[in-house]
């Protein structure tokens, strides 16, 4: 499975795509919010991990509209934030959060809860 990762931080993108790449799943690494919704429509993949405190266009934002397209809304994001932001992130349409610092166990425990 392809899983998309939109962190405007390399560090998060360079740990994200070890912990993937050891699980078996494709990543897809961007640090440009601006461009994950084009990314999104013509990669399909299979979840998104979605940073929240990017510049501009934040994860917010994107969120939004991820769930407002069409041919993004049916892939599940989790929203990389503070667990206080959880419900936040569920009522504005994501699958659920996970926490940082991102880790093995906390992507394997987001990727079985969204299949």
């Amino acid at each position: 499975m392809r899983v998309l990762v939109v962190n405007d931080d390399q560090n998060v993108l360079d740990v994200a795509e070890r912990l993937l790449i050891g699980d078996g799943y494709v990543p897809i690494l961007t640090g440009t919010p601006q461009s994950a919704l084009q990314i999104a429509r013509s990669m399909r993949p299979g979840a998104i991990f979605l940073d929240v405190l990017m510049p501009g266009f934040d994860g917010w934002d994107l969120l939004a509209a991820l769930k407002s397209d069409p041919e993004t809304s049916g892939i599940p994001v989790l929203m990389i934030c503070m667990l206080g932001e959880r419900r936040k992130a569920l009522d504005a349409g994501a699958e659920g959060v996970i926490a940082k610092p991102l880790d093995a166990q906390r992507v394997r425990a987001a990727m079985a809860r969204i299949g």
